[in-house]
């Protein structure tokens, strides 16, 4: 059994990575790597198994070899349309307030009868006319949507869109959480007689032949940050922001590469330890996408994958 205890008195002792000098550059035998140098020895992890868990058995291998333990390949099982919502305006904007705890509330488990809705990601797709909203929880089970179409008119450049929460109504009920979509008149001035009509989204389309799990991939270790090298067929400089998507959160991240006609996913889960999420990075190279992990704490990792449980 761990001891948990033991394990916090050695974090407590730790070097911050945000206290030493020369803050913000790069390790430097990290550098040396990049730039044709002395190259770092890789990390030692475990793969992932079919279902996409840690594989216990065994010896230790190089990395996590499936490394899409998030399944960023699949689309949600089940879409939930959200109905309760509002709008207003002013002489150069509209606001329109979805509800999403009352659509949350239709999630309910197959298991427990309870409704099971996390929220974790929101995207919005903002065209001239019309809008598209979609709210995925963290288990990717669950996908709330909400659509606008035949709008006066907006500037998706200069619009945008929020979460916001406000407490329940009665002692022990959940706070309100709502998508609050701020939308920029094209033709400022012009009062809206409607907010459009209400349009349904269509589930996203589960990946098929298109969907690529990235397997070719290292990883190496540095005292400040970690740097994970994936091998994407055909991926170069400037295909645009669309093209390579990053994801960082305290203990994982994710990435997708749309190249050829093929859509790329990585993800690990559980990273060793906390990462500074305001200083990681990425950059495009020819055939690869680079990842740079900057660690919370100056220490060792010896996986890049683990499990806690």
């Amino acid at each position: 059994m761990t001891d948990y205890g033991r394990w916090d008195s050695y974090v407590a002792n730790l070097a911050l990575s945000s206290d030493s000098e020369g803050e913000g550059t790069p390790d430097a035998a990290a550098t040396e790597a990049e730039d044709g140098g002395e190259e770092l020895s890789y990390g030692w992890g475990k793969p992932l198994d079919e279902r996409g868990q840690i594989d216990r058995s065994g010896a230790l291998t190089v990395g996590n070899a499936k490394g899409n333990a998030l399944s960023t390949n699949e689309a949600p099982r089940k879409t939930v349309p959200i109905r309760d919502w509002s709008w207003d305006q002013t002489e150069d904007s509209v606001r329109v307030t979805l509800d999403v705890t009352r659509a949350s509330e239709a999630c309910v488990s197959d298991v427990t009868r309870r409704p099971d809705f996390s929220q974790d990601m929101v995207r919005a797709k903002m065209r001239p006319r019309e809008v598209e909203v979609r709210c995925c929880d963290k288990e990717n089970t669950w996908e709330l949507t909400f659509g606008l179409e035949g709008l006066p008119g907006i500037d998706p450049e200069a619009s945008s869109f929020a979460m916001s929460a406000t407490p329940g109504d009665a002692k022990g009920s959940r706070p309100k959480q709502s998508i609050v979509l701020s939308l920029a008149k094209s033709d400022a001035g012009r009062r809206w007689d409607a907010c459009g009509r209400e349009t349904s989204v269509s589930p996203c389309e589960r990946a098929k032949e298109d969907a690529v799990t990235i397997t070719d991939y290292s990883w190496s270790d540095g005292e400040q940050s970690a740097t994970v090298y994936l091998k994407v067929p055909g991926l170069k400089p400037g295909l645009g922001d669309e093209a390579v998507q990053v994801r960082f959160r305290e203990l994982s991240f994710d990435a997708k590469c749309a190249v050829g006609g093929k859509r790329y996913s990585f993800a690990v889960t559980e990273l060793p330890m906390e990462i500074e999420v305001t200083k990681c990075s990425y950059t495009v190279r020819e055939n690869e996408l680079r990842i740079r992990l900057r660690k919370w704490a100056k220490c060792s990792w010896f996986k890049l994958q683990v499990h806690r449980g």
